[in-house]
């Protein structure tokens, strides 16, 4: 949890008083229900899911997905979705941003080009430009989280 890793370069960067509130959560004994790090990853993605949410590209005319279902332009961008989950020893979450499955073109097509088509990145962009927010976030949930439950003992 005090760090976060850089899934495309491989490095790891410390943040900063993450470790102190992790230990302070510890303490209060609020770490092995798990919700207080699944909210901090949530709140830490949140701000790439947003910056997403704006630079995926928005066709403008409809097409038929793999399906056979005729859908209006946007179908990709309606099918965004940050799914956090928590493993089963309730120490360690993940959060996830992608699309639907029917709308799996917008990433393996849109965003990694094909032979036919330049890639238009929108999701790694997102995520690498609001690292700081996302660093940000999840210090800012972990503070909140200790000082309610300081609150409340």
């Amino acid at each position: 949890m005090a760090a976060v890793a850089d899934v495309f370069t491989g490095t790891r960067k410390g943040l900063e008083g993450v470790g102190q509130l992790t230990k302070q959560l510890e303490a209060l004994g609020k770490l092995e229900d798990g919700k207080a790090v699944r909210a901090a990853v949530k709140a830490g993605m949140t701000p790439a899911y947003k910056a997403a949410q704006q630079n995926i590209p928005v066709g403008t005319v409809a097409h038929r997905t793999f399906k056979g279902r005729l859908v209006a332009p946007g179908f990709a961008k309606r099918s965004l979705r940050l799914v956090t989950t928590l493993s089963p020893d309730k120490q360690k979450a993940t959060a996830i941003i992608g699309v639907r499955g029917e709308a799996f073109y917008a990433i393996q097509f849109v965003e990694m080009g094909t032979s036919k088509m330049a890639a238009q990145p929108w999701l790694r962009p997102a995520f690498f430009n609001t690292r700081e927010e996302q660093e940000s976030a999840v210090a800012e949930s972990l503070k909140r989280t200790i000082e309610k439950l300081a609150r409340t003992k």
